[in-house]
């Protein structure tokens, strides 16, 4: 595996964790946020694309996904009918390439109205287990109001929410405790991989890393887009924050 080998060449490692020993990922056993399926969103553009961040996964230790593609009204205006055609044709190529790796299709929900009237007209969204994945914008805060409607109705239908990459919420930075709030109310906490290997800057790494440190986060997620996303997967396994999480990551009830 080429892309492993790029960080941890022989005598060669990270620099600000060089006596950490790697984490073996296989602990986490599933990713729970990526864009794997092909041409559906900005995540894989086609097949090989995401064969290969699944064979990153694979060589990782995990042993299954749940792939995530935006929904989002106006830029990706996905739902079950355009998503489980390319979804199946993804399926059955990585049932022949490995045989024991599992996939389940979810859904990245961008939380606005439209996902809120689709919870109250008990559509049939896309959420493996009751988990349903929620993003917020990365610009602006939501409004108080629709956060809590949501939330409140995705509890009642049974569905347990998770807030997608809260790190990367910079206007909520100097108000942390909002995440504290959120996991008292019962609602699963996921950050990326990527921010604890410090590839969105110092900020985001540092909140991710809070939050976990705050025991608020319940699971590690690559946000695969491509392969990048695998290789900064690779390079979290050296990161503490990422050895705290493995002792309460709740990765291993998805399936």
């Amino acid at each position: 595996m080429g892309w492993l080998s790029r960080w941890f060449r022989p005598g060669a490692e990270p620099a600000k964790s060089a006596d950490i020993e790697p984490l073996d990922l296989s602990v986490f056993r599933y990713d729970f946020h990526s864009h794997l399926v092909p041409g559906v969103d900005d995540g894989a553009p086609d097949l090989a694309s995401s064969l290969e961040m699944i064979d990153g996964l694979m060589a990782l230790g995990y042993r299954g996904a749940v792939t995530t593609p935006h929904i989002m009204v106006g830029t990706y205006p996905n739902d079950r009918s355009t998503l489980e055609l390319p979804f199946d044709a993804l399926r059955q190529a990585v049932a022949e390439r490995h045989p024991d790796f599992q996939l389940a299709l979810g859904a990245e929900y961008f939380l606005d109205a439209s996902v809120l009237t689709a919870l109250r007209d008990g559509d049939d969204l896309l959420a493996p287990g009751g988990r349903l994945l929620f993003e917020l914008a990365f610009g602006a805060p939501p409004e108080e109001g629709l956060l809590q409607e949501f939330l409140f109705e995705a509890q009642v239908r049974g569905f347990q929410p998770v807030m997608a990459h809260v790190e990367r919420y910079p206007y909520w930075h100097g108000e942390l405790h909002r995440f504290g709030d959120l996991a008292d109310q019962g609602v699963w906490l996921q950050v990326n991989a990527a921010s604890l290997a410090g590839a969105y800057g110092p900020e985001v790494q540092q909140a991710a890393e809070t939050c976990i440190d705050k025991g608020w986060v319940n699971l590690l997620g690559t946000d695969a887009h491509g392969i990048r996303h695998i290789d900064a997967l690779a390079a979290s396994r050296v990161r503490p924050a990422v050895h705290r999480l493995a002792e309460t990551a709740r990765n291993a009830s998805l399936f």
